[in-house]
């Protein structure tokens, strides 16, 4: 059985045929669908790389069973215009040849995915793992914030419609973004962490005592998120830290994340705490994020958008205190007393004030984090997104039975020999290595 997935993922490419994420979407995710589905046809934006261009930081996302279908972007008014025929009809070649469709919201991408489903008539299910109106009004642009309520209103009717959802909350996204009464809906993070043993937080515990008996280095404050935009809350965190310089025991922010620095740079150095915030460039996601945190003696998420935000729940599997914003999830993940309002400074910079050096509260906090974490471990998280996807695929089944969803009324099973050579151009498949692919 074969299934598209669509969202505006950029991937980076090259000659050779391998694409690659900045961290979130690497071959690992693409083997929960291919638990249930045999092939993935993933449309999406690329950008194409040199063949000896450093990928560091970047993880494999290329494997056997999947396919990747480059698109333009329709993030813009004039890509709208100029190139959405072209989108749709690559779509509707596409589309016609899947027996389903997985639409992650919200996207520009998915969202034409959606709407060409329908019009032949194919299956499909949607994955909403970030808020609309979140995303373009804090962005940081007039163009983002006159188009959210348009994106809004579109993506909660296209979900509304939709047959099946699987939200990455438990309750924020599906209070904004509800299905049908007659929608079978899911809930799992997509977020997995490996489970911890209790060695992880005895060693968080021992490095926090260590505070307590004059521990010579700063206090080490973190954050995970893109340089790029306004979302993360990077601007909120400067000036928050400003607020409170002198004023607590010597600290330092660290900050992991692509893109460029140099705008927060200017603005460290404009609030005189540039000599406090070093910026730490990307990780591969895995063991060397988590290695990171574990450096760490406070982690903050003060975003203005999220869904459920990865890096809250591995720094809350490391043991590591968290103070986050309102956005989103994050208070299904953090006690109310530590939130804030995005972009509050005054409160974040309380907050962080109550925190630095307090061992009291840090050594409570990691003890609850810890356990909290451990709702989202692998194996759990499996077996609910397993049964999930098990359920839509018999549905797709019982559509195909009774000849909907798929050319011919048949189930097929991937893409065509001459489909799978096409070359690595925008709107055409880009095949991969068969077996065995590994990272340049």
């Amino acid at each position: 059985m074969h299934v598209l997935w669509a969202h505006d993922h950029t991937f980076y490419f090259n000659e050779t045929g391998k694409f690659f994420s900045g961290g979130k979407l690497p071959y690992a995710v693409w083997e929960r669908y291919l638990a249930v589905f045999d092939q993935v046809t993933v449309a999406c934006r690329g950008q194409k790389a040199q063949t000896d261009a450093d990928m560091k930081g970047k993880t494999l996302s290329s494997g056997p069973n999947v396919d990747f279908l480059v698109l333009p972007s329709l993030s813009n008014p004039v890509n709208k215009l100029t190139k959405k025929g072209y989108v749709d009809q690559c779509l509707t070649d596409s589309i016609r040849n899947a027996d389903a469709v997985i639409a992650r919201m919200p996207s520009e991408i998915g969202a034409e995915a959606i709407r060409v489903a329908r019009k032949l008539g194919k299956p499909y299910a949607i994955e909403m793992v970030a808020c609309a109106w979140d995303g373009l009004w804090n962005y940081g642009s007039a163009q983002g914030k006159v188009y959210a309520p348009i994106s809004l209103w579109k993506t909660r009717k296209l979900v509304r419609q939709a047959p099946y959802g699987i939200y990455v909350t438990e309750r924020f996204l599906q209070q904004r973004y509800p299905l049908s009464s007659a929608g079978v809906s899911g809930s799992c993070s997509n977020v997995e962490i490996p489970e911890q043993n209790e060695e992880v937080l005895t060693k968080r515990l021992r490095r926090i005592a260590e505070l307590d008996s004059g521990r010579k280095t700063p206090f080490r404050i973190g954050l995970i998120g893109s340089l790029n935009g306004k979302t993360k809350g990077i601007d909120t965190a400067l000036r928050a830290i400003a607020r409170i310089a002198g004023e607590t025991q010597p600290f330092e922010l660290n900050i992991l994340g692509d893109g460029s620095s140099d705008r927060w740079k200017a603005l460290a150095a404009k609030l005189g705490v540039e000599d406090r915030v070093n910026f730490c460039g990307v990780l591969p996601s895995g063991n060397a994020v988590l290695e990171w945190i574990d450096g760490l003696d406070l982690y903050i998420q003060p975003s203005f958008q999220e869904g459920l935000p990865r890096a809250t729940i591995e720094a809350m599997s490391r043991g590591c205190p968290v103070i986050g914003s309102t956005a989103g999830g994050i208070p299904e993940l953090v006690s109310e007393q530590w939130l804030h309002k995005p972009g509050n400074i005054k409160q974040l910079a309380a907050k962080l004030k109550h925190g630095i050096g307090n061992v009291t509260w840090m050594a409570e906090q990691a003890q609850l984090n810890f356990a909290r974490a451990q709702q989202y471990t692998k194996p759990k998280l499996d077996q609910k997104r397993l049964s999930f996807w098990l359920s839509f695929r018999d549905y797709v089944v019982s559509r195909a039975a009774g000849g909907y969803g798929t050319a011919g009324g048949k189930v097929t099973s991937g893409m065509n020999e001459q489909e799978n050579g096409r070359s690595a151009k925008s709107g055409q498949y880009v095949s991969n290595e068969s077996k065995g692919a590994e990272a340049l």
